[in-house]
């Protein structure tokens, strides 16, 4: 009986690990009218000090009545501190010039929801935080600049 409580306190710390390490993973860019030919993508970014397991997770972009869903993310999908991972949309999305980005756990508990953003110009400049990560939930964490999907983002 023994061997079976250990069992499930490891599995029980485990899963409080991984949550924690989850909550550190937030929408960090976000390319919502690329260039002719190009589809948006969401870029997501652990800023925390533990590798996070994002397997199931997905994101969409919102445009006024439009959704555009992006696939799950495949299983056993890791991103470890400070690391970066790409959601990919489709090249046939058609839509306005602009949107917010809303990310979910394999569950459906939303983590990070973005504030609308405005992109006219379809070409490579993208909205990221600034430093990555940088969540304070106001509009100074994030600036227009050029596109560094699956990088560091740059001023």
């Amino acid at each position: 009986m023994r061997l079976a409580s250990t069992t499930i306190y490891f599995a029980a710390a485990v899963l409080v690990l991984s949550t924690s390490a989850a909550a550190s993973v937030v929408i960090n860019e976000m390319e919502l009218n690329p260039p002719e030919g190009g589809a948006e993508w969401v870029e997501l970014y652990n800023s925390g000090n533990d590798s996070a397991d994002i397997s199931g997770w997905t994101a969409t972009i919102t445009d006024n009545g439009w959704v555009g869903k992006f696939p799950p993310v495949p299983a056993g999908t890791i991103i470890p501190p400070k690391g970066f991972f790409v959601l990919n949309g489709s090249p046939s999305w058609n839509h306005e010039n602009g949107g917010f980005a809303t990310l979910y756990t394999a569950s459906g508990e939303k983590m990070d929801e973005t504030a609308t953003r405005e992109d006219t110009l379809g070409n490579d400049f993208t909205y990221g935080r600034h430093p990555d990560g940088h969540d304070t939930n106001t509009d100074g964490d994030w600036g227009l600049g050029y596109a560094t999907k699956g990088k560091p983002n740059v001023r």
